[in-house]
């Protein structure tokens, strides 16, 4: 992986990725592939689509009809991760051959912005001529920076203001506006937390068969000539055996921490970790840290579910199972009294989609993060009826227990 990564944070080809992506395949010599790309609607795109469709896609992948070697796709505006879309991209990839051994399969999530070159002002990022006229590239992040109440860049607000850190303020610095470079850590900064939502969605599923998955974040450098690329990071996440190992290597989430490096004639971006691999965080594990500090809220949902929950211990002195009826009694009694503790619980467990993880971290102040909590909540109450029964018997017994944090 050494060569892949070595293109992490710099300027380079569109080709030199897919070719650094197929001499991984050589490399790891797995019995099946596959490749699902993301990337933005704008049409400025087809370049970068080109090149991976025809340099990568069409050398390592599977023949569809008529011979095709095609990567499953997403093109949205801001190439924005879709919940649950790597389990369709997997099982298409799991074929019979790939069941023999293991397969790899490499995400490519390409944000991106435009870059020109002049003697007068130097380099500049995120406005080009287009159609004869000078227009924003990219659209959808331009947007979110600017706060404009554009439904089809909501998500991607929402992302860039989770876990506390708002880094669309970060990124509203005039220093940052004048030469576009605002633009580009914007750009940037979305795909790296697009493909955590990534990495959090291969974490939470179970492949058909060993798997190997590698996420590749960065964005596409638009010119006036040929497009060039720089890649952000990248996690390797090793689901071959029942041992996985899930790393990451690459740029952060905070882009007020981004250093921009043109003194060589190229882009070169980093920050003080860029260059360090560590694991890859696992949400289910700090939602469950975050519930032991939840003191408060477990005491209000003591006293608000009282009788509930001395019925359900009755039931569990008696040996029996807690119905499920009573399980849904007792989330409906933590939404009112103590949603994020009740929330975080659900999500530790796994009773709910770990995608209501990341919905927790985008809210900002208690009122709203209560709102978005309950939201969870009720999410499993509608599933109560569908969760395993470990599953269901776990969120019981950390009810009864008043919400202590999962072991």
């Amino acid at each position: 992986m050494q060569q892949l990564q070595s293109l992490i944070g710099r300027e380079h080809l569109l080709s030199e990725t897919a070719h650094e992506l197929r001499s991984a395949v050589r490399r790891f010599g797995p019995q099946g592939v596959g490749a699902f790309e993301i990337t933005c609607s704008d049409e400025s795109e087809h370049e970068c689509t080109r090149v991976f469709e025809s340099t990568f896609a069409g050398e390592v992948l599977p023949r569809l009809k008529y011979g095709e070697r095609v990567p499953f796709r997403i093109a949205n505006p801001g190439a924005r991760y879709e919940w649950g879309s790597i389990r369709i991209a997997e099982d298409h990839y799991a074929t019979d051959e790939a069941k023999r051994g293991f397969k790899v399969v490499f995400v490519k999530i390409n944000g991106h912005v435009a870059m020109t070159r002049d003697g007068e002002h130097g380099v500049t990022f995120g406005r080009m001529v287009r159609y004869e006229r000078e227009s924003v590239y990219c659209g959808a992040i331009h947007a979110m920076l600017a706060g404009l109440d554009y439904p089809v860049v909501h998500d991607l607000a929402l992302d860039m203001r989770s876990e506390g850190l708002d880094r669309i303020a970060l990124l509203s610095d005039p220093a940052l506006a004048a030469d576009g470079r605002h633009a580009l850590f914007g750009a940037v900064c979305s795909a790296r937390l697009q493909a955590r939502r990534c990495a959090l969605d291969i974490q939470n599923h179970v492949a058909a068969g060993p798997t190997l998955y590698i996420v590749v974040h960065g964005v596409t450098l638009n010119r006036p000539g040929p497009d060039a690329e720089l890649i952000g990071g990248m996690y390797f996440l090793d689901h071959r055996t029942e041992h996985r190992v899930e790393r990451y290597r690459g740029l952060g989430d905070d882009p007020s921490k981004y250093r921009l490096d043109l003194s060589e004639g190229h882009v070169f971006i980093e920050d003080d970790g860029s260059t360090t691999e560590r694991p890859a965080r696992d949400h289910r594990e700090l939602a469950a840290r975050r519930l032991q500090a939840m003191h408060g809220d477990a005491a209000a949902f003591r006293e608000g579910a009282a009788e509930l929950i001395e019925q359900a211990r009755t039931h569990r002195r008696a040996g029996d199972v807690i119905g499920r009826t009573l399980l849904k009694a007792l989330l409906m009694a933590a939404a009112a009294t103590s949603p994020t503790a009740a929330a975080l619980l659900l999500v530790a467990e796994g009773a709910v989609g770990i995608h209501h993880a990341l919905k927790l971290d985008q809210a900002v102040g208690r009122e709203e993060q209560a709102i978005l909590a309950r939201s969870v909540v009720r999410a499993a109450e509608a599933r109560v009826d569908r969760l395993p029964g470990h599953v269901a018997t776990r969120v019981a017994d950390g009810l009864v227990g008043a919400l202590p944090a999962p072991a």
